[in-house]
């Protein structure tokens, strides 16, 4: 069995604070993936939650909505406090929009350390989706932190990057081959075509495919190029062709579910 992860980081715009463009587009994306009967997970920033409750509301009838922090934020530019601050804040606005709790989280950036995940496991989620696990030699990001597993795993308490004894379920954003990630930012710069070539000598048993809702409009600025309508055309032709090659798409929640039957739990 083949699986493919599929999320969105739902945020504020690419370089903007103040701009939601992505986010009031976002349905865009939504429609490719009811066209293939995708169940996504939306990572979403409290600022969204705060902001576009009845879009949310809607959204989770048929996707899962998991949360992106509060702010946009990369963790280490937060103390403790701060962090907790913001988890609060996120959860008591998702409970009073959606009635239950939220179970995934993503680092803004990938920044997760263990600090972070045993304050998500204080707080009853039961999974994060933030480890790149490999990252091309020739490019510098500020969430990759050296090698972890490819599938998913329970972290070491002393290490996230390490299997261990955590309760909470890391799911990693695995790239395909060569360490080049399946995200929004790549897929644009490169297109369908590329990828389907990554596929050919190697099908991974996991990936994860993470796009941003920004990559649905036409922005200037860092990396603009084929977003907008074109990334929509991308999009649908890579995941045709995910599809063609026997993966199973599935959101964080559905696929922890399926690791914890795995496992007997």
């Amino acid at each position: 069995m083949r699986t493919c992860i599929v999320s969105v980081d739902v945020e504020q715009d690419i370089g903007n604070q103040k701009t939601f463009r992505g986010v009031e587009n976002l349905d865009k994306i939504l429609e490719i993936f009811d066209k293939l009967q995708i169940r996504a997970t939306l990572f979403t920033t409290g600022e969204i939650l705060k902001n576009y409750p009845d879009l949310i509301e809607r959204w989770s009838k048929k996707h899962e909505i998991a949360c992106h922090g509060y702010f946009h934020v990369r963790l280490y530019e937060l103390s403790m406090p701060e962090r907790e601050k913001q988890l609060e804040d996120f959860c008591s606005l998702y409970e009073r929009i959606l009635g239950k709790k939220p179970k995934g989280f993503r680092a803004v950036e990938h920044t997760i350390d263990n600090a972070q995940l045993e304050l998500l496991e204080r707080f009853g989620f039961t999974y994060d989706s933030s480890v790149v696990p490999r990252y091309v030699p020739f490019r510098k990001y500020v969430g990759y932190k050296g090698k972890a597993p490819t599938e998913p795993y329970h972290p070491s308490y002393g290490n996230c990057r390490e299997k261990g004894d955590m309760e909470i379920l890391e799911i990693p954003d695995t790239p395909l081959v060569f360490g080049i990630p399946l995200c929004g930012t790549w897929l644009r710069a490169f297109g369908s075509r590329f990828y389907r070539v990554l596929l050919a000598p190697k099908k991974p048993r996991f990936i994860s495919l993470a796009i941003h809702s920004w990559d649905c409009v036409k922005y200037r600025g860092r990396f603009p190029r084929h977003s907008g309508e074109k990334f929509l055309t991308i999009l649908e032709e890579l995941l045709t062709n995910l599809e063609s090659h026997g993966y199973d798409f599935m959101s964080g929640q559905e696929l922890h579910k399926l690791f914890k039957q795995a496992r007997g739990i």
